[in-house]
């Protein structure tokens, strides 16, 4: 049950940074067709506040793109244009094209460059940024600078928030699926005998490699505790036999090279411990490890 709640809080995750990216591609997509539509659009508007003005024949010069969102329309002759008539005019040209983003509008004057008015148009409403003084706007040399705006700033942050928000639970539900590590436990046993890289305890009959613990029967384990005892040195068959069987009276040679065996396969995952033959004499536990 709880894989499943980790798999839903990285989908979750998932979702939540694919949905903040929409908005992104969406606006990068509307800006790429735009160029052309909105030079055409500028223009229009030139030519509608050269007609208001009663100015049917001087020339629009040409739309220059200052920056990459900023586009400016200059006259070729000076005109007077009413401020609210201007705002109507830019909403009407720009309503034919496909930009939905906000745009700000300001008229400077030719010769100081001032802003002499200017406006915020945002996709609910027009804000005045710089009014004029009195109702027309005299005879003059005036230059219109429109700027396609981003998005506002509370919507980049809370975008950006939602996205962080979308990497953390992708992240933690990521990390949460990884496959566990086993926990290393080791032996607690005041007579462990190392060998090699195995930790043998005689009283729990265990011998551990890393993570992995390894039964081991009564008569291996006495086996292995007279081997230990005796590392790197020879052990003839009689003595093993005599210390191994001792209790039980009787004694079976070949039962001894079964448990050798045993022995042998399971200290098989260290190949610095080995069990050797000695022609003629018995055996010995060799490890380079001590």
């Amino acid at each position: 049950m709880k894989k499943w709640w980790f798999i839903a809080i990285a989908s979750v995750g998932l979702a939540m940074v694919l949905i903040s990216a929409i908005p992104m591609v969406t606006e990068r997509e509307q800006r790429k067709p735009l160029k052309a539509e909105i030079e055409i659009a500028i223009r229009q508007i030139g030519h509608n506040l050269l007609l208001q003005s009663g100015d049917s024949s001087s020339r629009i010069l040409p739309v220059i793109q200052s920056r990459e969102n900023t586009f400016l329309l200059q006259f070729q002759s000076p005109f007077s244009f009413v401020p609210d008539s201007l705002v109507k005019i830019v909403r009407s040209s720009i309503a034919q094209t496909n930009l939905q983003l906000p745009y700000i509008v300001n008229v400077h004057d030719c010769g100081n460059k001032e802003v002499v008015y200017g406006f915020k148009i945002g996709r609910q409403e027009t804000t005045t940024l710089v009014p004029c003084i009195g109702r027309d706007q005299l005879m003059g040399c005036y230059q219109i600078q429109i700027s396609i705006l981003e998005g506002t700033e509370t919507q980049s942050y809370n975008n950006y928030l939602f996205t962080l928000l979308g990497f953390a639970l992708l992240l933690v539900g990521g990390l949460l699926l990884l496959p566990k590590k086993k926990a290393l436990v080791i032996v607690d046993d005041s007579n462990t005998i190392k060998i090699g890289y195995y930790l043998f305890s005689p009283e729990k009959r265990t011998l551990q490699i890393g993570a992995q613990i390894i039964e081991l029967s009564d008569k291996e384990s006495k086996l292995l505790k007279i081997f230990a005892s005796r590392i790197n040195e020879p052990i003839t068959r009689d003595q093993l036999l005599k210390e191994g069987w001792e209790d039980e009276g009787v004694i079976v040679g070949r039962s001894l090279d079964v448990f050798i065996s045993r022995l042998r396969k399971k200290l098989s995952k260290d190949p610095s411990v080995q069990i050797m033959n000695i022609h003629g004499r018995g055996y010995k536990l060799e490890t380079q490890q001590t």
